[in-house]
């Protein structure tokens, strides 16, 4: 499938809704454009809910009031 778009003056343009639809695309969302030897990639940019779970810690998560504590502790050090 084939859709165009115009560009403006100011070189704005509108996604077409199927493309916009196909890359699920929501109002205010960053997009990316990767260059490539033969044309430009467009997709949604890295969102960062996409990134969660990415990182695993073998380490117990820390209870709000430790987290909390370790904060303190470090703004404490921080500000010495």
């Amino acid at each position: 499938m084939l859709e165009r778009s115009t560009l403006t003056q100011r070189f704005q343009t509108t996604i077409p809704a199927a493309v916009r639809k196909a890359l699920d695309l929501k109002p205010g969302e960053k997009i990316a454009y990767e260059i490539r030897e033969n044309g430009v990639l467009l997709r949604p940019a890295e969102r960062l809910t996409d990134l969660a779970g990415s990182l695993q810690s073998k380490a117990k998560p820390l209870a709000k009031q430790q987290e909390r504590e370790t904060a303190r502790q470090k703004r404490l050090r921080r500000n010495r």
